[in-house]
């Protein structure tokens, strides 16, 4: 008897199982876009933020799916490389809309999320990212959310933490051609020349395409900074800090968050040492609970090939807050209610919260802690700047 129990008990588990995958394969889909590089020179950064994407999106489904108005949804992140060019990412976000219906899409280079910040109100589609062109919340579109500090801000910490700890009297810039880079540049000229600090250097290149720096370098180095200001993404920064150290430039680099994991390991330790950047949430040690559990866990779980970063540790929760204004405003199509119920649902929950936002305020600017950090033996350590 007490087999037959035991066996009627497995078999209604398992049909419990089958009867919630098929529940769920059945189900309506959400479809949330991720239009980034994906391939070329940039394509880390396009490549690890669809990576947090899809992480989100496979917790949620594994759960049971997106529950709004009673209804069950899969969640399907439906991708676009735009190659970092600005009429390709527009060009995605026609096509995600018009074959997906997609309300919200998730961006993170400043120059094609502005491009696209020119039409998305028209198309419905909620933009939400990491971009950090200070215009992005400024013209009153009331479709975008961007959970960083503005480029502008990033660089005048950078340059007033410089001056404090590295107390230099004279600086150089090598920057990306793309509003990043020039919005970096003008940040670090304001803070230097009231700080009375001489610019002695200023080269450009472009990421997309360039990969030997040595030109550049040269110049910067016959002109004896004492600091240098690189402003770039993962493959071209750690390009020129190999090269430099190649032409025997010693002065140390200020990095910006573009210089991510990608780029910590092709550069190694050894040659960041002394190196200043920003810390973020998603860069911080020891690792907030979420994040823990993004890179430990989740991730892993997922075989990607590539390092865990932090570009797609901000689209996780970017998917997490999406999903959770639907579930307030009761729909998953509907992009400027999607918006409104955002402030809502942050800071996420402990579990989810893997970029800190505690708010976003009405122009879609979120509100997030951070510091500076130097690199000691490849880690980014806290620094005192009172």
């Amino acid at each position: 008897m007490n087999r037959i129990i035991k066996g009627t008990t497995v078999v209604f588990w398992f049909l419990a199982i089958a009867f919630s995958s098929l529940d769920l394969a059945s189900a309506q889909e959400v479809n949330i876009g991720v239009i980034m590089p994906l391939t070329g020179k940039v394509a880390a950064v396009g490549i690890d933020t669809l990576h947090g994407a899809m992480v989100a999106a496979k917790e949620i489904n594994d759960e049971g799916g997106l529950s709004v108005g009673g209804k069950k949804s899969k969640v399907t992140i439906r991708s676009y490389d735009d190659e970092a060019s600005a009429a390709k990412a527009v060009a995605g976000m026609q096509l995600l809309k018009d074959r997906y219906s997609v309300p919200a899409v998730i961006k993170g280079l400043s120059g094609p999320t502005m491009a696209c910040l020119e039409k998305n109100e028209r198309l419905g589609i909620l933009l939400i990212g990491f971009f950090k062109h200070p215009d992005a919340t400024r013209q009153g579109n009331k479709l975008v959310l961007r959970h960083q500090q503005t480029t502008a801000e990033d660089a005048r910490d950078n340059a007033g933490a410089a001056a404090k700890i590295l107390k230099p009297k004279a600086y150089a810039m090598i920057s990306d051609t793309s509003d990043y880079g020039k919005a970096s540049a003008e940040g670090y000229e304001d803070v230097f020349q009231k700080l009375g600090v001489k610019q002695v250097a200023s080269e450009w290149f472009d990421e997309r395409t360039q990969t030997d720096f040595r030109g550049q370098l040269t110049k910067i180095k016959a002109a004896k900074p004492d600091v240098i200001m690189l402003t770039a993404h993962d493959e071209a920064s750690s390009g020129v800090i190999i090269q430099a150290h190649e032409l025997g430039i010693d002065a140390p680099f200020v990095v910006t968050t573009g210089f991510g994991v990608t780029a910590e390991k092709l550069t190694g330790p050894k040659l960041i040492e002394g190196y200043m950047r920003r810390i973020e949430f998603t860069s911080k040690i020891p690792w907030p609970p979420a994040n823990a559990r993004y890179r430990t866990e989740l991730y892993p779980a997922m075989g990607f090939k590539e390092p865990a970063a932090g570009f797609g540790i901000s689209a996780y929760a970017s998917v997490h807050i999406i999903l959770q204004a639907m579930q307030k405003a009761g729909t998953t199509t509907d992009a400027l209610k999607i918006r409104q119920a955002v402030p809502l649902v942050v800071p996420l929950p402990e579990k989810y919260n893997t970029t800190g936002v505690t708010a976003f305020l009405e122009d879609g600017s979120g509100v997030i802690p951070g510091g500076m950090g130097v690199y000691r033996e490849g880690k980014l350590v806290p620094i005192s700047l009172k």
